[in-house]
């Protein structure tokens, strides 16, 4: 699949706005760190904030590649996101991509339905994989933006 395959599917050329990256790739570690304090309270909403790392840093990854997905915040948007990101990464991350479009259906479920159930072990693994896509993405954003330092997997900009 190529780029103009991705604006077919639904995304938009937009100029990558640094602040807006780092906002999200920040935002994504909070929703880490809530995930795994949620861990062995509530694994529903530990598994729905790792969900949201994963969403937050895929969102990350498109915009810096100088795209966004076009329309309101919807299911499709959440799905054009994920198979962005899988094109963005290539098939050598294709086995992360399947986890997180499955967490994304789930996440959907959750969300929409009331007898929506994570095990504990769900959650836990939810979270390892949104700690493996937030560190790819960082790690991709670390070799694109130089004044851009992730510093214990935390964004910061640099002073120039």
């Amino acid at each position: 699949m190529t780029y103009e395959a991705l604006q077919d599917m639904g995304l938009e050329e937009r100029a990558a706005e640094t602040q807006e990256v780092l906002g999200l790739m920040m935002r994504a570690e909070r929703d880490l760190t809530t995930a795994r304090l949620l861990q062995d309270k509530d694994e529903e909403w530990s598994f729905a904030a790792a969900y949201q790392a994963m969403a937050r840093s895929g969102r990350a990854l498109i915009l810096s590649e100088g795209y966004r997905p076009k329309g309101a915040r919807s299911r499709d948007t959440h799905k054009t996101v994920v198979t962005a990101s899988g094109v963005i990464l290539g098939e050598k991350h294709k086995s992360l991509i399947n986890k997180f479009d499955r967490m994304r259906r789930k996440y959907q479920n959750f969300t929409v339905e009331t007898g929506s159930m994570v095990s504990r072990y769900e959650a836990k693994q939810a979270i390892r994989d949104a700690e493996e896509f937030f560190s790819l993405v960082a790690s991709r954003l670390r070799d694109k933006y130089s004044q851009m330092s992730l510093l214990n997997d935390v964004p910061q900009l640099v002073s120039r």
